[in-house]
């Protein structure tokens, strides 16, 4: 393809952008009105881990390699489409649950519409652009990914405080069957780069675990991935907690310190991704482990502070060296496999990131922080607090579960030396040249 930008480019970003924003805010708004949640429906943090972190991550991981499968074969608008609507739905259903366990299921519902699009996206990314594009091109469209945390937190908390929570999973899961319609009419299916029929699953596992950059690189995402996804579950929890903040404060400062982060991050990594790998592919590894040393201690400063604007300001900057290089990571390991595995590639990569990441990290941090309450507590903490059988005791609960939430966050961001020493180890397995081949 000419590398000329031409204006359908800019439209396909425009709308895979826009997309994917919904796809991020519809994940994102069970830790937007989370806390009032847990109230309304008596839940511990462990359950709301469970909700927002594992019953999405597992139906995600099961169904991102049979979708990414499909997207090799059939026309992967069409699954796009299809897979936006799916989880529009069951997001909107989200409103309707009754208690914990149907809340449950609306969430799976959503991991499995969401697992269809990553996998295909990225295989029309690849196919659409030529390699030295395709990190900027991702970058580009990640951005929806932390403009739709803010949206989810500054409109989701709005109408969450205004009309209820139930209210607010309507009002976000709705726009996505318009963009699914909008997608269907105006996108083409781009060609293919490879006409030939795609390996069997077992080629493709194959072919993956002889190569020790991409096993490198999907493990250290997936430990930033646990860092990252449960402070996104959490940072408005402990917002309202240990800084009293109303529920659309809190939307606020998650926003800015944690969606704004993320988008200057993934922006300014593109493009510096793209820089720097002509130069010497391994700092595709190099760079975002150099980055992760940097964010590590901010991050631990961050949670530790006592006045909210300190921990906005810490945490925008250690956010931004955490997810700066996530979307070209994806991107890179589009290069390390033929074009007929790339969708499957990607739901590979998104398992590890997604189960690692959103699914461990979301359960673990929950578990640890009911763990620590109930430490600070002393005897009782689940039935005094989490059950609200003694009224009289709410401020000493309300500092329990805000200090556990605290010292599980600190625990937590241990996992970033593995993603550290993971990024280093995927620079030594990948090749000292430069530039991408400009094979398709």
């Amino acid at each position: 393809m000419n590398t000329t930008t031409k204006r359908s480019d800019y439209w396909f970003v425009l709308v895979l952008g826009m997309i994917y924003m919904f796809n991020f805010i519809d994940r994102t708004i069970i830790s937007v009105v989370g806390e009032l949640i847990r109230r309304d429906l008596v839940l511990s943090d462990l359950q709301l881990g469970l909700m927002g972190g594992l019953a999405f991550s597992f139906f995600y991981a099961i169904m991102g390699i049979p979708l990414a499968r499909l997207a090799e074969r059939f026309n992967r608008v069409n699954i796009i489409v299809c897979v936006t609507a799916i989880w529009s739905v069951m997001t909107m259903l989200s409103g309707a649950a009754g208690g914990f366990l149907q809340l449950l299921l609306c969430r799976m519902g959503v991991g499995v519409g969401e697992a269809g699009f990553t996998p295909a996206l990225v295989s029309m990314i690849s196919d659409r652009f030529p390699p030295e594009r395709r990190a900027v091109v991702f970058s580009l469209i990640a951005v929806g990914v932390p403009v739709g945390g803010a949206l989810a937190a500054i409109i989701g908390s709005a109408v969450a405080q205004a009309v209820g929570w139930r209210l607010a999973f309507v009002v976000v899961g709705l726009p996505g069957l318009v963009l699914a319609l909008l997608l269907y009419l105006t996108v083409p299916e781009p060609v293919r780069s490879n006409d030939d029929a795609a390996p069997p699953l077992r080629a493709v596992l194959t072919h993956l675990r002889r190569s020790p950059a991409f096993i490198h690189l999907t493990f250290g995402s997936g430990m930033v991935g646990l860092v990252g996804f449960g402070l996104n579950l959490f940072l408005i929890p402990l917002l309202v907690r240990l800084h009293g903040l109303s529920l659309p404060q809190a939307g606020l400062a998650f926003a800015l310190s944690f969606s704004l982060a993320t988008a200057v991050g993934t922006t300014i990594g593109g493009f510096a991704a793209s820089a720097l790998g002509h130069r010497d592919q391994r700092w595709y590894a190099w760079a975002p482990a150099l980055l992760l040393c940097a964010g590590l201690p901010l991050y631990l400063l961050a949670i530790y502070q006592s006045d909210w604007r300190w921990l906005m300001g810490l945490l925008f900057v250690a956010t931004a060296c955490l997810y700066a290089f996530l979307p070209t990571i994806m991107t890179v390991t589009q290069t390390l496999v033929e074009p007929r595995m790339r969708a499957s590639a990607a739901a590979i990569h998104s398992f590890g990131q997604t189960v690692l990441g959103l699914g461990l990290g979301s359960v673990l941090l929950g578990y640890l922080s009911d763990r620590f309450a109930s430490a600070h507590f002393g005897p009782g903490y689940g039935a005094t607090c989490v059950n609200g059988k003694a009224v009289v005791q709410t401020v000493i609960c309300l500092h329990a579960s805000a200090a556990g939430l605290q010292q599980a966050m600190m625990v937590i961001a241990s996992f970033l030396v593995l993603a550290i020493i993971s990024y280093l180890a995927a620079a030594r397995s990948l090749k000292g040249q430069a530039g991408f081949s400009r094979k398709p």
